[in-house]
């Protein structure tokens, strides 16, 4: 007998958790329409889309030509008309082509049209390096933070993969919602029942008292394992999951570092204007200058050598270093 206090889950990977956000809600709504490059048949640049084509037929699920910009502008064009359009940018570098829909008509569009009408679009782009080079591999999430009228989360986990994309799917929108190349296989368990994940709310994934670490997406799985190793040297760290960029949940961040006394911010994007320098910001002006470092890629293209790549992006090594610089001042 099933203890009913327990929440069912099943183990799935972070893709497999996107399908099935995405295949309950397409079942739910018939306006919803997945849109993209090898979105049909193939089921999506890294399997995320697997099953659809064949569940929901090439009306609801359709393979676009590599035209982002068109892509997002028929997709904020749906939104507008009525649809719900899941528009997927294979790579992120790559949704700069499309920054004019999504930017100028999307995000504005109830603002000129005094909530009369809005575009429901969630548009689905991947982050990250993984020795794919210069013009794959980049993290532009701060751009899209300064945007009023866009909505901007990054799962870490498979269950908020799920919970994120359930709760996108249904949002006014539009949403810019990105996953990481490096998550994808990422097992997790995600709820059995309905989990929707609410925007603007940040998780605790590590309780700490002597430093606040905030990260997103791939790079929270780089604060725990720095987080473990700082534990063995007597540091304790308490690693926040933003989850959502834009909004962000301010309340959360400033009661941890009320605690702590001490803030890492920690990115794969760069630092000049990055999400770091606005979570910081944001705090100070309320709370009062704190301790505060923040680590992020180094100030240069992301090479597809592994060991330049490497040494661009941020691992759990740069991040413990950067905890006991600031705690030794």
């Amino acid at each position: 007998m099933l203890d009913s206090a327990v929440v069912a889950t099943k183990k799935m990977f972070f893709r497999e958790a996107i399908a099935k956000a995405v295949r309950e809600e397409m079942a739910l709504n018939d306006r919803i329409m997945v849109m993209g490059q090898d979105v049909g048949s193939f089921g999506g640049s890294y399997r995320e889309f697997d099953g659809l084509f064949g569940e929901f037929g090439a009306e609801r699920v359709r393979d676009m030509p590599v035209a982002e910009n068109a892509s997002i502008g028929i997709g904020a064009g749906a939104a507008a008309a009525g649809y719900r359009p899941l528009v997927t940018i294979t790579y992120m570098d790559f949704l700069m082509l499309g920054f004019d829909p999504l930017i100028n008509y999307a995000a504005k569009l109830r603002y000129k049209t005094a909530g009369g009408l809005t575009a429901p679009l969630v548009v689905k782009t991947t982050a990250g390096a993984q020795g794919q080079g210069v013009a794959h591999s980049q993290c532009i999430e701060a751009w899209l933070m300064s945007v009023p009228g866009l909505t901007v989360v990054a799962p870490s986990t498979p269950a908020d993969a799920y919970g994120l994309m359930k709760t996108a799917l249904r949002a006014d929108g539009p949403v810019v919602y990105i996953d990481h190349k490096r998550l994808f296989p990422a097992p997790g368990e995600v709820p059995v029942l309905e989990s929707l994940v609410p925007f603007g709310l940040a998780a605790v994934r590590r309780a700490g008292t002597d430093v606040t670490i905030t990260a997103h997406s791939f790079m929270v799985r780089m604060a725990l394992e720095a987080a473990e190793t700082l534990e063995s040297e007597g540091i304790s760290c308490e690693v926040i999951d933003l989850r959502s960029l834009a909004p962000l949940d301010m309340p959360a961040i400033a009661q941890s570092v009320a605690r702590t006394g001490a803030l890492v911010t920690l990115e794969e994007g760069q630092l000049t204007s990055g999400v770091g320098a606005e979570v910081a910001a944001r705090l100070f002006e309320t709370t009062g200058h704190r301790r505060w470092a923040r680590v992020g890629a180094l100030p240069a293209p992301v090479s597809s050598n592994p060991v330049l790549e490497a040494a661009c992006v941020p691992d759990a090594r740069r991040v413990a270093e950067a905890v006991h610089k600031l705690l030794a001042r």
